[in-house]
């Protein structure tokens, strides 16, 4: 049996405003082969995040990539080991003309996008051994369903640990605004929440960094943070 190691790796892009006083336009993507493919590497029984981390940076040309285990797929004749990976356009050096990143999107009305293409979807609970399981349906065609389903079961886990974890600022770039964080907060969680109480939440994890007034437009531009970790902090604000 072929055990394979496959990587779902969303990265976060912006798009300029047209207003440079507003915040540009966050949007994700994944990272597929030209076919709608998840990069995929066969297990040499050696250190899996290692080899995948160096796969990785022969793709983008960067080793800043978040890479954590989520799930195991088996079938009759293969194991599918899936990687989460979460990263920044801004890290990506050099993308390897056999891949792209494409936009993606979970909707709370159960529809799943992956470019232009929109899929309906629905999550089924089975109890089994006193455990609840999540089984997604994905209304696709089987060239791509089964990507569809290693990234919604990823996707799905960003969105539960965002609140307990610190992987929404393993999106963000070196520097952010407190307005970036909750823009990506609530592009992932697909959600709106107040913006006062959320920056009183989440501050204590930004330092400030030292900005210049912008001479040209005669304004400062607002104020930029770098992510602190709290030692033994625990994570939940919402």
């Amino acid at each position: 049996m072929q055990v394979n190691i496959v990587n779902c790796l969303f990265v976060l892009d912006s798009e300029k405003n047209d207003n440079i006083r507003k915040n540009d336009i966050k949007k994700i993507k994944v990272l597929v082969t030209k076919d709608r493919k998840l990069l995929t590497i066969k297990y040499q029984g050696k250190n899996m995040k290692d080899d995948l981390k160096s796969r990785l940076k022969d793709i983008l040309g960067t080793e800043v990539v978040h890479l954590e285990q989520v799930y195991t797929f088996a079938s009759e004749d293969k194991v599918d080991i899936v990687y989460l990976g979460v990263g920044n356009i801004s890290n990506i050096k050099n993308l390897d003309d056999n891949f792209e990143l494409v936009d993606f999107s979970v909707k709370t009305n159960k529809s799943v996008s992956l470019g232009t293409d929109l899929y309906k979807y629905k999550t089924i609970d089975i109890e089994k051994d006193n455990n609840i399981e999540y089984i997604h349906e994905i209304e696709a065609e089987n060239n791509i369903k089964e990507t569809l389903l290693y990234l919604l079961t990823s996707y799905k886990r960003i969105r539960a640990n965002i609140d307990i974890s610190d992987i929404m600022f393993k999106f963000l770039p070196d520097s952010f605004t407190l307005e970036d964080v909750r823009k990506v907060y609530e592009l992932i969680k697909d959600t709106s929440v107040d913006k006062s109480n959320f920056r009183k939440k989440i501050v204590k994890y930004c330092e400030k960094i030292e900005t210049e007034q912008d001479t040209k437009n005669g304004y400062r531009p607002s104020q930029r943070y770098r992510f602190k970790a709290l030692k033994g902090d625990i994570w939940l604000w919402f």
